[in-house]
């Protein structure tokens, strides 16, 4: 299989992988809106070098971003080490999906992505949850037609929201708590913040059910989702590099 350098820029985190879907060697960053092309050389640079592998072997890259800001300087430190050229997920860029929304352009180029990946990972109707910033869902059938989703602020949002707007609340460690009921106000703020997030996942996939008629599996992925997934209810599988595998599907389309 064709060896690849995908690259995931989020809000919060960049993860840039290499390789392909049989052996991901990836990393996550964090992302800054001012980071320069040439930070982001190293950065690249970096990955490659831990993962051994050798530029020449690399078939290619493919970015996607929503961060706009800093889309041009991944894209220019790219081209800094390698001629090939760069892919940026967007419009005009084949994915194999019929997105059926009242306006495909306002569909993050990485819930594509998951869409694509997911899909792709379990070859039927699919529901993917991703914990990061926010925590989304997106609702494939099967016939690979996007038909929406829903978006909710993420664990860590919701953290620092509530600890900016209270004035004795202070932030806790983001990990599994040993009981809902919570025996101090540490306890208390986890439970609310991991379980609490958790019976959300589980009641919006149970609307999403009902709602869509499908009989989907449930792919987790994302930063938090380690955290959240083993709490869940509902049957779900976790997939670290879900994005880079949909990221990677893409590139062959268009190569």
């Amino acid at each position: 299989m064709k060896k690849i350098i995908a690259i995931d820029v989020g809000n919060s985190e960049t993860t840039v992988g290499v390789g392909n879907s049989d052996n991901w060697e990836s990393y996550r960053y964090t992302t800054r809106k001012t980071i320069t092309s040439d930070e982001l050389l190293m950065m690249f640079r970096t990955t490659i070098d831990l993962s051994k592998a050798d530029d020449e072997l690399l078939h290619g890259a493919i970015v996607c971003s929503v961060v706009p800001q800093i889309t041009d300087s991944v894209v220019s430190a790219i081209n800094k080490f390698s001629s090939k050229e760069v892919l940026v997920v967007g419009p005009g860029v084949k994915t194999g999906l019929k997105v059926n929304i009242d306006n495909p352009k306002e569909l993050g180029p990485d819930r594509i992505a998951n869409s694509v990946g997911g899909y792709k990972k379990i070859n039927k109707e699919v529901i993917i949850v991703d914990l990061g910033t926010a925590t989304t869902f997106d609702v494939v059938n099967h016939n690979k037609e996007y038909l929406g989703g829903s978006i909710a602020p993420g664990i860590k949002i919701s953290l620092d929201a509530l600890i900016s707007r209270t004035s004795s609340l202070k932030s806790v460690e983001l990990k599994e708590p040993n009981k809902v009921i919570g025996k101090n106000t540490y306890e208390a703020i986890q439970s609310g913040l991991v379980l609490g997030h958790a019976s959300m996942i589980d009641s919006m996939l149970e609307k999403i059910v009902l709602e869509s008629e499908l009989s989907p599996g449930v792919v987790v992925t994302g930063g938090l989702g380690t955290l959240i997934q083993p709490v869940l209810n509902i049957n779900t599988s976790y997939e670290r590099n879900l994005t880079l595998d949909g990221l990677e599907e893409i590139y062959n389309l268009n190569n």
